[in-house]
């Protein structure tokens, strides 16, 4: 006598074969998805610290061309690091309100919101920076918010 699998014993082997599968498919499609959010929430903060740094050495430059004007305009003898210091301490300007524009990282373009507003100290900026993504032209997002607090140095 023969002995083998009967058709409902391969049908039912089939069909535990395709549940199977599916669950397994349906997982490695979830992690592709999480790990594509993952990548694009890292490269959205270091878009917006990048941002942050940004203002950061801008309000630096523009001090610092403060304090070289003040500095030159003075007759006396050119002061010491220290006494430069004491001498011109008032903070750059940094404008407030939002600005929005473009940038590339990662090989993708990124629109970055960035709203200046005044702190409750008159010498800080509490900055929030949104970067969103851009597919076909389009904004999508947001996929990350950053809140820092930019001082005059």
């Amino acid at each position: 006598m023969r002995r083998g699998f009967t058709l409902l014993e391969l049908l039912i082997a089939l069909a535990v074969l395709a549940i199977v599968s599916m669950a397994v498919f349906g997982s490695g499609g979830d992690t592709a998805r999480q790990q594509h959010r993952m990548e694009q929430s890292t490269l959205a903060r270091w878009v917006a610290e990048n941002e942050v740094a940004q203002m950061r050495l801008e309000l630096w430059r523009k001090g610092k061309k403060e304090r070289e004007r003040v500095y030159t305009a003075r007759s006396d003898p050119a002061p010491s690091a220290d006494e430069r210091d004491d001498l011109y301490d008032a903070p750059a300007q940094m404008s407030l309100g939002s600005r929005r524009h473009r940038v590339k990282l990662g090989d993708r373009t990124w629109q970055v919101v960035r709203d200046v507003q005044p702190a409750a100290h008159p010498d800080m900026r509490r900055v929030e920076v949104t970067v969103y993504t851009v597919e076909q032209g389009l904004q999508v997002g947001p996929v990350d918010t950053l809140t820092a607090f930019v001082g005059r140095r």
